[in-house]
């Protein structure tokens, strides 16, 4: 009996085992190509975040393609790279930040870190300081370029945020301009601007700011300063905009990205927030938050109530076309700190964990659903947040929150009529 056994086991299974497709297995993105050749092939690669994930290559009407073994193709995988960052936001509303592939349209995909929740997402991180630049955007058309400045290098701390919307889309290797778009002969920097945007409110704070000056002028022959800063965003630049692009010398002591919430140039009076050089004084400078004045002078001085600090990072973000119109899921309520101060949190999409702050004055917001609670204990447990609805079991009655207070909208016998 046991070699009878033995015997129809082999006869069962043996079959199988000959037909099975050894999985190989890359440590790297790319799976190769997929073509009829190796239809049903599967590999293992690494995805986006740099974990083991198995895809398959598949054929569809004519067309092969690599999946996952669950049938989809995710957007931003090296395997199916998005355009840039809003594509893949576009794809996938539910994108969250992090890594993806883009290709721009070029043969070869290229990684990049993506934000998608700040100002309607679909961000590019392209730089950090002063010093560190992708040249690999240089040739990309650019819609929004956006300053982000913190106190702390994991950028919790954020203390200076502002995006610039330009009037006309450019190569952000040329980022830099003098005597056009705003900034006059002598004084080079980001002009060409519509408006621009304080991320820290989310609102718009000025609609006539001309130009973002950077630094003194040079002529383009020297290959310093805002020229410099234009070669660094268009090819690798090791050493930064303020040193020889040959030897590893420091030839320009000035260069920075600033903003004033008013409409002036900024040019003279000084600005809201400013991180840089300016004149060997280096320092990231900025006021209160929600504040619209004159902060930070010449040469790293605060004024009228500024707060200057030179231990202070910052990043440089890009995007190529402005977000999707949508209507946000954005839920925001008042509540009491355990130091008795008031404070503001807000429930963003479909997120269960708030976070501190208010949703955005100047967008519509939707209030998602209606709270359901069983009696009148729990109602007063419910977050106040204006325009939501509760209804409460034991008496039946519908309420809505309305100017720091509950109104009754309907009773008993007129919530059954529904």
């Amino acid at each position: 009996m046991l070699q009878l056994k033995f015997f129809i086991f082999v006869v069962v299974f043996l079959p199988v085992i000959n037909n099975l497709k050894l999985l190989k297995v890359r440590n790297y993105y790319d799976p190769g190509n997929c073509a009829k050749d190796n239809h049903g092939e599967l590999i293992l690669v690494k995805d986006r975040e740099n974990k083991d994930a198995v895809v398959i290559c598949t054929e569809d009407e004519g067309t092969h393609s690599w999946k996952t073994t669950e049938g989809s193709r995710p957007p931003g995988e090296y395997f199916n790279p998005g355009y840039d960052c809003l594509d893949i936001l576009t794809k996938n509303e539910k994108a969250k930040d992090g890594y993806y592939w883009v290709d721009f349209h070029r043969s070869v995909p290229y990684k990049v870190w993506c934000d998608m929740s700040t100002d309607g997402g679909g961000y590019m991180l392209m730089g950090r300081m002063n010093d560190s630049w992708s040249s690999a955007f240089g040739d990309i058309s650019i819609l929004d370029f956006r300053v982000q400045v913190a106190a702390d290098k994991e950028y919790k701390q954020i203390k200076a945020h502002w995006s610039f919307r330009f009037k006309n889309k450019r190569p952000l290797k040329k980022l830099m301009m003098v005597n056009e778009g705003g900034c006059p002969y002598n004084l080079p920097g980001i002009g060409d601007i519509s408006y621009v945007k304080n991320l820290m409110t989310e609102e718009i704070s000025s609609t006539d700011f001309s130009c973002s000056v950077f630094g003194a002028y040079s002529h383009p022959s020297a290959m310093i300063g805002w020229t410099r800063m234009n070669s660094c965003l268009r090819e690798e630049c090791p050493y930064g905009f303020a040193y020889h692009h040959v030897i590893p010398i420091q030839v320009d002591f000035s260069g920075g990205f600033s903003f004033l919430a008013a409409n002036n140039s900024g040019t003279t009076d000084g600005t809201t927030a400013f991180f840089g050089c300016d004149k060997g004084k280096c320092c990231a400078c900025y006021g209160p938050v929600g504040g619209s004045g004159v902060y930070c002078g010449k040469e790293c001085k605060a004024k009228n109530g500024g707060t200057v600090t030179k231990d202070a990072h910052a990043w440089f973000w890009v995007r190529l076309n402005p977000p999707q119109k949508v209507w946000e899921k954005c839920m925001e309520y008042r509540t009491e700190e355990e130091n008795g101060d008031a404070a503001w949190y807000k429930l963003i999409g479909n997120r269960n964990t708030p976070v501190k702050g208010r949703c955005g004055k100047s967008e519509p917001i939707l209030n998602d659903g209606i709270v359901v609670v069983p009696d009148n204990v729990t109602h007063n447990k419910v977050p106040q947040i204006t325009g939501l609805l509760a209804y409460q079991k034991d008496v039946e009655v519908l309420h809505l929150r309305k100017n720091d207070a509950w109104k009754v909208m309907a009773e008993e016998e007129k919530v059954n009529a529904f």
